[in-house]
């Protein structure tokens, strides 16, 4: 088979390009993850839809109670744009932390999402926030998911091989959010183990509602019930080591038989300070 590259000039031409898709078929946003992809798997017979010059799918929008993202806008894009940082910060944050420069520069949030790895440091932000994703088909019909719905396991998700991530929503709201990833270096490195916390603050600077997602530490970001229950009610400057038993007992519910069990639990407490000294700034 001889490798091809399309770059659909319109919506039109996306879905025809969509109903040829095949399973040696790849949509190209960023690429960050893809060439990996390309490299481990040894993968050298593929075609190509190149999705990263549609204008629509490269903007932020306010939509006054929500805001829409792009699938092909970048982590550099998101990390640096205002509304985003007012509006979901974690996101802004979860962005930052994404590989280097480089990578940041090109890697999509769109492409974060499809590709579903364990460690990818947005999911557990689109988790919090309940974001909806809207979904194009080879019909040039749109569906819509929740994040939380779409991504089912490591690198699986509930899209159909004739469709393609367009764009994520996330209503805006009174919450505050922060996000921390633990990784093997203290930058540029895949997360071992990450979350996002999102709450709500009354006038007395006390949690009345509450919701933290952690990644990598199941095949998708797992909701921290325990964890919640134990802060709810508490103030914003509750420090993560008076919640020591509910995260290691968070983490033993979800990895119980898995060997690294031992050391995420230990760095799930600095996970949560961080996250919480994130909100707090």
């Amino acid at each position: 088979m001889m490798n091809s590259f399309i770059e659909p000039k319109n919506i039109e031409h996306l879905c025809d390009a969509l109903n040829e898709k095949d399973e040696n078929t790849y949509i190209l946003a960023g690429g960050t993850d893809l060439i990996i992809k390309f490299a481990k798997e040894n993968i050298s017979n593929f075609k190509i839809i190149d999705i990263s010059s549609f204008s629509n799918f490269r903007s932020i929008e306010d939509l006054g109670d929500a805001i829409k993202i792009g699938s092909c806008v970048t982590m550099t894009e998101i990390e640096n744009n205002k509304l985003i940082k007012k509006e979901i910060p974690a996101l802004a944050t979860a962005a930052y932390n994404v590989g280097s420069t480089q990578i940041r520069n090109r890697a999509t949030i769109g492409g974060n999402l499809a590709n579903a790895a364990q460690c990818g440091d947005t999911i557990p932000v689109l988790f919090a926030y309940d974001a909806d994703i809207e979904i194009l088909n080879s019909l040039n019909q749109v569906r819509y998911e929740k994040a939380r719905d779409l991504v089912t396991g490591i690198g699986k998700t509930t899209l159909k091989k004739d469709e393609v991530i367009t764009s994520i929503l996330i209503k805006k709201s009174k919450y505050s959010s922060g996000f921390s990833k633990v990784g093997s270096r203290k930058s540029v490195t895949i997360s071992k183990i990450n979350c996002c916390g999102k709450i709500l603050l009354d006038e007395d600077n006390v949690i009345r509602d509450i919701e933290i997602y952690m990644g990598a530490v199941g095949v998708k970001p797992i909701k921290a019930e325990l964890i919640e229950k134990e802060i709810l009610g508490k103030s914003l400057e509750i420090s993560s080591y008076n919640l020591e038993e509910s995260i290691k007992e968070q983490i033993e519910r979800a990895i119980p038989n898995r060997s690294s069990k031992h050391y995420k639990k230990i760095a799930a407490i600095g996970l949560i300070k961080d996250m919480l000294a994130d909100i707090r700034r």
